[in-house]
């Protein structure tokens, strides 16, 4: 049987791969990431918190490259100071770093990686006790006279009148209309988790009323439930979302205005203040209210009520108020 004619091969150059097109290998993580990236994933974390425990090891891992089972007390020691001389960082965030540290070391522990917690006696910083940063009635009132001469009066004065509900400006940023309903606000995002509704004074539903009826007749329609609440009326972002700078332009403009040290904070201090001082509302009552989740951050407002029934025990006994 005759054999058939073997074919000519055809070569085909191949077409060079462009430095864009190609893929750089991917870099295997060292063991001490690959803990840490244990540790986050073990943890039920919201993005921000997340991100922040992230940077707070990352930093420990930049300032030393010792492995996890060879870190000691004076290493850790070292790296407080380190915080607080080298990157000057203030007292608050040194101790949120170190707590970090506690953490996962405390997780190490557990899970078996290291058998000894080096963060155990190592103490935070002195912080001094927080005060409230609450406005004075007449304070409030100035800014609201300020926002009537404003040319986005409506939606201000429902925003400020929002932040005086004890909002954050991110919370209130994330704000839809359907989340204004039965005479509450209904947090769905907000800082450490701590979601819930608020409920509105009797002025604070007439004047979100009134905004939503000015929003209506501004864009010739109803609103939708999933619309933002709080909108841009600048040019360029009409009608977007109003986000956290948006909002402290607002303030900081505000301030210029009224002379007033102001930031959308200041409205959820003065909430918390005067559900306290004002109301006289049990503090854990008060905390749900306002979302609080650390009884040692509520106690700025606790300590404001001792100071003013202090003051007015003292008006009573030395005959200045009527008993």
């Amino acid at each position: 049987m005759p054999k058939r004619p073997l074919m000519t091969p055809v070569l085909v150059p191949l077409k060079p791969v462009s430095p864009q097109m190609a893929e750089a290998p991917s870099q295997p993580l060292s063991l001490r990431a690959l803990r840490v990236q244990e540790f986050l994933q073990a943890r039920s974390l919201q993005p921000k918190s997340r991100k922040a425990y992230q940077r707070d090891l990352n930093l420990f891992m930049t300032w030393t490259d010792t492995t996890w089972n060879q870190v000691t007390r004076r290493q850790v020691a070292q790296f407080k100071q380190s915080l607080l001389d080298e990157r000057g960082l203030a007292p608050n965030s040194v101790n949120r770093t170190l707590q970090t540290l506690k953490s996962f070391f405390k997780w190490l522990v557990r899970s078996d990686y290291v058998s000894a917690d080096p963060t155990t006696e190592i103490q935070q910083e002195h912080v001094p006790e927080p005060q409230s940063q609450d406005l004075e009635a007449e304070e409030v009132e100035r800014i609201y006279q300020a926002i009537e001469q404003r040319r986005w009066q409506e939606r201000d004065r429902a925003l400020w009148t929002v932040l005086l509900h004890g909002l954050r400006a991110e919370e209130a940023s994330n704000l839809n209309v359907g989340d204004c309903v039965g005479g509450e606000l209904v947090i769905r995002q907000a800082k450490h988790d701590s979601t819930g509704e608020v409920p509105l004074t009797m002025e604070g539903k007439a004047v979100l009323e009134a905004y939503l009826r000015w929003r209506e007749a501004q864009e010739g329609q109803a609103l939708a439930p999933d619309q933002p609440l709080f909108v841009s009326c600048s040019p360029r972002n009409r009608g977007q979302r109003l986000g956290y700078s948006g909002i402290r332009q607002v303030m900081d403009q505000l301030a210029a205005a009224t002379g007033i040290d102001l930031h959308a904070h200041r409205g959820r201090h003065t909430f918390a203040t005067r559900l306290i001082v004002e109301y006289a509302m049990d503090p854990t009552l008060a905390m749900e209210l306002t979302r609080h989740r650390d009884p040692r951050s509520f106690r700025r407002y606790t300590n404001r009520k001792n100071k003013v029934a202090a003051k007015q025990a003292f008006l009573k006994a030395s005959g200045q108020l009527p008993t």
